[in-house]
């Protein structure tokens, strides 16, 4: 009987308190098993708000006990199965980490980012924030070895918020406001920018107000001090002609600050929060809300937006650390002293 090849990874421990929740430990290494199956060697993982929500005391989101964590992963191919053919050794890649089934009806309907049967890499099953991964082929892209891995570990995310905007694109000269000034709302806002439309962010946080102007938003609003529709209205009297709800809990305020026939996309999710939704203004004012959930074939996309340098998501990355400040990581995430935080393995 041989040795089970061993390799570091943060493993989720649904009872554990403080640094026990995710430790750092030896994990047995993935092996190609399949033909269609890709061994990444993991240079770096980017952290989602879904892991800071997992890893809260109390969590706000469920993880299963025991797997490893992170799902926004960037490295180079080290084995591939004998039927892989899209990617070889020694490719630069980014991986997609929502495994469809392609049997349900959402997926056989097209609409893969629905699957009734997903398995996603780093909360239902083991994912990236380990030295190595093992994966489909089919859920892997390569991207130029040129980008930095710490910027292309920004794929995923970038996929997701392009699913929103090419569902719901903007025009130039629209009035753009994207409530919640966090990664994901920054990403909003930087692509609907680069359509040529006035951006507004609104986000209490300091750090991240900043770091909206330094990614090109045109406006930046405190809607703790400010009030928000009033400062909108200073000169977009009318008001907003697409609004970004980056939060989970703002419809509300992206219905109030509508302007007549505006379009919501409601990206941000909290399972924990409801709200009181007024429904007389969105048929008085014949609004348009629409759902984005994840990514829809949006993945080759984000790769040659991240390779074209066209929007500015590498400063869109704040800090880099070592996979043993994970903790450090989202902790800097809870404070909204981070833009993006990326572990390097």
């Amino acid at each position: 009987m041989t040795n089970t090849e061993m390799m570091k990874g943060a493993k989720f421990n649904k009872n554990g308190v403080g640094a026990a929740r995710c430790p750092i430990t030896q994990v047995p290494k993935p092996a190609v098993t399949r033909p269609d199956e890709v061994l990444i060697r993991i240079e770096a993982v980017s952290i989602c708000g879904t892991d800071v929500r997992a890893l809260a005391d109390p969590p706000a989101f469920d993880f299963v006990d025991g797997i490893i964590v992170g799902h926004e992963g960037c490295g180079i191919v080290e084995a591939v199965g004998s039927d892989v053919s899209n990617c070889k050794v020694g490719d630069k890649v980014v991986v997609h980490p929502n495994i469809w089934c392609g049997k349900c009806p959402s997926c056989r309907t097209g609409h893969i980012n629905l699957c009734e049967n997903f398995r996603h890499i780093g909360d239902r099953i083991d994912g990236a924030m380990a030295e190595y991964l093992c994966i489909e082929e089919r859920m892997v892209y390569v991207i130029d070895s040129k980008v930095p891995s710490h910027i292309a570990a920004l794929a995923e995310p970038l996929a997701c918020v392009l699913n929103g905007t090419t569902t719901l694109p903007a025009h130039p000269g629209d009035e753009v406001v994207v409530l919640g000034g966090g990664p994901i709302g920054l990403i909003f806002a930087m692509l609907y920018k680069a359509m040529g439309a006035h951006v507004t962010v609104s986000e209490p946080g300091e750090y991240r107000r900043a770091l909206a102007l330094a990614l090109g938003a045109d406006e930046v609003i405190n809607p703790k001090e400010t009030d928000l529709e009033a400062a909108l209205r200073a000169y977009a009297p009318q008001g907003a002609d697409l609004i970004v709800d980056a939060v989970g809990v703002m419809l509300p305020t992206a219905i109030q600050i509508a302007k007549k026939g505006a379009r919501i996309a409601v990206f941000g999710v909290n399972q924990t929060a409801t709200v009181n939704i007024p429904q007389y203004p969105i048929t008085e004012k014949e609004l348009t809300i629409r759902g984005t959930y994840i990514t829809k074939g949006t993945f080759p996309l984000a790769v040659k937006i991240i390779e074209s340098g066209i929007i500015p998501i590498d400063k869109l990355v704040t800090h880099r650390l070592p996979l043993e400040q994970l903790l450090d990581g989202i902790e800097l995430m809870v404070k909204g002293t981070a833009g993006k935080v990326v572990i390097e393995i």
